[in-house]
C-alpha cells in the first residue's frame, strides 16, 4: 500500500509525466495543493540534513511525507528541483535577517551587533547551507546561490566600514570592501566550523574574538573592548 493509502503494485514513478507538468501552469494552486507542497518540501529539507543530499532519494522523501511518488512528482520533477527550491528559501531567509535596519551605538556595538545578527541568521540553517556548500562544488547553480549568500553579508560590511571611514572611525588607508571580503571570509568560516561541523565554542567568546579582530583590523579605537568583555583576541 502506498502511504497515502492506494496500492503502488506494478507501478514505478521515475519523473513527471507530461499532464503533471502542464497542470503546474494552469492557473493558481488550491490551498489543499499548497498545503501538500509545503509538507513535501518541509519533508525533504528533514530527510536532506539528515542522510545528506547524496544519499537522499524521491522515496526517501516522499515516505518522511506520507505521500505517493506520483504526488510528489505533482509539485517537482526531482529531488534536484526540491533541493534547489530549499535552497533558494534558506537564502531567502539569511538574506532577509541581513537586510535589519542599520543599527546605532558607539562603533564597536555596531559591529558586535552586526556579527550577532549574521551568527543568529546562519545558525538554523548551518546544516542545509552546508549542503549548498557540498552540491556547489560540481553544480554551478548551488554555487552562485551559496556565493550570493556571502557576498549580501560582504557588501553590507563593505558599505558600515566605508561609513565609519567617512565619519573618521575606521582607518581611512584600508580598501573597505576587500576588508570586508577577508573579515567575512573568516566569520563564515568560523560559523561552518562552529555549526555544521559541530565545533563546540562558547557563543560570547566567539562573538568577542569576531568583534576584537574585526575592529582591530578596520582600525577603531579599542580601548573599549576590554571594559566591554570583547577582548578575547588578546592586546
Amino acid at each position: 500500500m502506498s502511504p497515502r493509502g492506494g496500492s503502488t503494485k506494478g507501478r514505478v514513478v521515475v519523473g513527471p509525466s507530461p499532464s503533471q507538468r502542464e497542470r503546474r501552469g494552469v492557473g493558481p494552486m488550491t490551498t489543499k495543493g499548497q498545503e501538500r507542497r509545503q509538507e513535501i518540501l518541509r519533508a525533504a529539507r528533514t530527510v536532506f540534513e539528515d542522510r545528506g543530499y547524496v544519499d537522499t532519494r524521491v522515496a526517501d522523501i516522499v515516505a518522511e511525507a506520507r505521500v505517493a511518488q506520483g504526488t510528489f512528482y505533482t509539485y517537482f520533477d526531482s529531488k534536484e528541483a526540491v533541493f534547489a527550491e530549499l535552497s533558494q528559501l534558506v537564502v531567502e531567509d539569511m538574506l532577509s535577517s541581513l537586510r535589519a535596519e542599520r543599527v546605532t551605538g558607539t562603533p564597536l556595538e555596531r559591529v558586535t551587533i552586526g556579527l550577532r545578527r549574521f551568527i543568529n541568521a546562519f545558525r538554523p540553517h548551518a546544516v542545509f547551507i552546508g549542503l549548498i556548500e557540498q552540491v556547489g562544488t560540481y553544480t554551478p547553480e548551488m554555487a552562485d546561490m551559496r556565493l550570493a549568500l556571502r557576498e549580501a553579508f560582504v557588501e553590507r560590511s563593505a558599505r558600515g566600514i566605508q561609513h565609519m571611514q567617512d565619519e573618521g572611525e575606521a582607518d581611512a588607508s584600508i580598501d573597505a570592501h576587500m576588508t570586508a571580503e577577508v573579515l567575512g571570509a573568516m566569520v563564515d568560516q568560523t560559523c561552518y566550523i562552529w555549526f555544521s561541523l559541530g565545533k563546540d565554542f562558547d557563543e560570547d567568546e566567539v562573538l568577542g574574538a569576531l568583534s576584537s579582530v574585526w575592529a582591530r583590523a578596520i582600525g577603531l579605537d579599542t580601548a573599549g573592548l576590554e571594559a566591554a568583555g570583547l577582548d578575547a583576541a588578546g592586546a
